[in-house]
């Protein structure tokens, strides 16, 4: 892979910061190297950066950017922060108005050394692409483009007129991803092309926006068709059902992203989300939405907040989910169970509404643990992925839903791998009630 790499020390001043870099998640295409600068000090954090370099110097471990030739210059694929805290010490760019006076002083022996960068010189931009896809695509620490700088890096090749093989080949995922990931971010700008207030629309600008909740929404069974929306797989386009889906497509963006509501999440259901669709109480006025009766219990926050609660509509009122009733105050969460014919799934979360999580929280964890055993396994039965017939415990149904044997969601996957790195270790000390 790294066969026709070079690795040269390049004058500073010869390295042009990118104006495609996939951390740049802005609508307005940015013109110039101030505008990067610009960006970078609102959303990327810059000004820290800049005083770790001043009062550290160099990593030299770290440091190694990728360029690649362009002109009699260079452009850096790699490591555009770092960079542009070089260029901001050294005085080869200016600050932003509102950060004139926060850069710190350095020595001329600091400047000096800054003005040459070790770099490793790719043939060109594909080259890169499958190593930056590899460490970057997904959500969560710095070291990630983040959800819509993933998908706007796949839909930005894409436009250019990049065939569906070779973004494939680019990013190293498969075709069905790269679809996932163009129709996700067309989703998106279905969404900025909403009429929104300005405070609205701000929110729905930022780049680092958790729009991941409404697209997993509608990834459950039912959920497009009821909101009226549909993919165009062929023309990759998402396809609204005439102005009533536009309404309740915005409906949802007001409940999971322009002020979320508590207790109501990615896993929520419809009726939950919907119940009070076309009141008074559902509309947003600059950010503020009116959130009803409160959710189920404690749940675990973010995107990922537990969907069902005392409003939970017609499932509660039904006595699904094994005899639903609101969850009780500290609650694990309040999950009502849909097209899921599973005995075991139903009384473990039926428990969950029970028992008291900040009362028993070593109880809860196990509680946890087991519902996540459960549903994994379900999945894995459901779809003959256990060939041959293995005892299977939380981490080899983990592992198998993960992998290539099981048919879930890129978004799924991405959420189960980033719960083995993060979570697992933890739910296994619970079960020992440590």
């Amino acid at each position: 892979m790294f066969t026709n790499f070079k690795y040269e020390s390049v004058p500073l001043k010869d390295i042009a910061l990118d104006e495609r870099n996939p951390r740049i998640v802005s609508q307005t295409p940015l013109s110039n190297q101030g505008e990067i600068v610009s960006y970078l000090y609102e959303n990327e954090d810059l000004e820290a950066f800049i005083k770790k370099i001043a009062g550290e110097g160099k990593n030299v471990g770290a440091e190694r950017p990728y360029v690649v030739k362009k002109g009699t210059g260079y452009v850096v694929i790699e490591g555009n922060t770092r960079i542009a805290a070089y260029k901001l010490l050294t005085g080869l760019i200016k600050p932003p108005k509102d950060y004139a006076g926060t850069l710190p002083h350095i020595s001329d022996a600091t400047k000096k050394h800054l003005l040459q960068v070790d770099c490793s010189i790719a043939p060109d931009r594909d080259a890169l692409m499958p190593i930056m896809a590899s460490a970057h695509f997904g959500t969560g620490d710095k070291s990630k483009w983040g959800y819509l700088g993933s998908r706007k890096a796949v839909y930005d090749e894409w436009k250019g007129g990049r065939a569906l093989p070779k973004l494939a080949k680019l990013f190293h995922v498969t075709q069905g991803e790269i679809k996932e990931f163009i129709l996700e971010y067309q989703l998106y700008r279905k969404a900025l092309g909403l009429q929104w207030t300005h405070t609205e629309k701000d929110i729905l600008l930022k780049p680092n926006l958790a729009f991941n909740p409404p697209v997993r929404f509608l990834q459950t069974s039912g959920h497009k068709e009821q909101v009226g929306i549909s993919y165009d797989t062929a023309n990759l386009a998402v396809v609204f059902d005439g102005k009533e889906a536009e309404k309740k497509f915005k409906h949802l963006l007001g409940k999971l992203v322009i002020n979320p509501v508590k207790g109501l999440g990615a896993t929520a259901s419809y009726e939950a989300v919907f119940a009070d669709y076309g009141s008074a109480a559902s509309a947003t006025k600059g950010g503020a939405t009116k959130t009803g009766p409160a959710g189920g219990g404690a749940g675990t926050g973010g995107s990922s907040s537990p969907g069902a609660s005392s409003s939970g509509g017609s499932s509660s009122k039904s006595g699904k989910a094994g005899g639903s009733t609101a969850a009780k105050p500290g609650a694990l969460f309040g999950y009502p169970v849909h097209k899921i014919n599973n005995a075991l799934v139903t009384q473990l979360l039926k428990e969950a509404r029970e028992i008291n999580c900040k009362k028993y929280p070593a109880a809860a964890t196990f509680l946890l643990r087991n519902i996540v055993e459960t549903i994994l396994k379900h999945i894995v039965d459901d779809q003959g992925a256990n060939k041959t017939g293995a005892k299977q415990d939380l981490e080899s149904s983990l592992n198998l839903c993960i992998s290539q044997h099981v048919k879930l969601s890129h978004a799924d996957k991405a959420i189960l791998s980033e719960f083995k790195k993060d979570h697992l270790a933890y739910l296994n000390l619970g079960r020992t009630g440590t």
